[in-house]
């Protein structure tokens, strides 16, 4: 998908400089340099080529969805609630969301909701920063994180930088991979990655 996107962005720009130079509007291919259509931007990793990776962004949204503690997004009562069930909450009580249970919902996420599918969300117009009562690691209403669009974009940028560059990416000792899955944010994992590159037949250990 990263090379199919750029490529599209490569020949857009290519005819978009052909036209100008139709029109008049730059008399040689020599003038591109350095201005906005300079083909040697033309595969830069920008935000408008992330927007076209759908299937970036439904494997980034299945993470967040997947892979989440259970109980999350702490919030203080500044005043007495009553929820539509009847359960009070007093004024300066702390309230936290079990997020597992919404993620792991099969009323909210279908099918399997207990496996990982990382294309889950492809063509359902659920993008990884659409909060909604499905999908909650960000917050919901206005309170929602506003810095998920840069969270999102930049986890985008670095998974597609990394299928780039490395034909594979393996576990070190695979038995921990669902341990793993499991574990918390910040939590030490057992196992290291191996990583092959794509231009040449090398292994390297991290």
């Amino acid at each position: 998908e990263c090379q199919n996107v750029l490529g599209q962005i490569e020949a857009e720009r290519e005819e978009l400089r052909q036209k100008k130079l139709q029109s008049g509007e730059f008399e040689s291919a020599e003038e591109f340099v350095g201005s906005e259509l300079d083909p040697a931007r033309d595969r830069d990793l920008s935000a408008a080529a992330l927007k076209r990776m759908v299937h970036m962004d439904s494997f980034v949204r299945e993470i967040f969805r997947y892979r989440h503690t259970r109980m999350e997004i702490m919030h203080l009562a500044r005043k007495p609630v009553t929820l539509s069930n009847g359960m009070k909450i007093a004024k300066g009580q702390m309230v936290a969301i079990n997020l597992r249970s919404v993620h792991r919902s099969h009323e909210y996420q279908g099918e399997d909701p207990a496996e990982f599918r990382p294309w889950r969300f492809l063509g359902k117009a659920k993008a990884a920063t659409k909060v909604a009562k499905d999908y909650l690691p960000f917050g919901m209403g206005p309170h929602a994180c506003p810095g998920r669009f840069m969270a999102v974009q930049v986890l985008k940028a670095i998974g597609s930088l990394m299928v780039s560059r490395y034909s594979k990416i393996e576990m070190i000792d695979p038995s921990y991979g669902e341990q793993i899955l499991q574990s918390r944010r910040g939590d030490h994992n057992a196992t290291g990655l191996i990583f092959t590159s794509r231009s040449a037949p090398t292994k390297t250990e991290a």
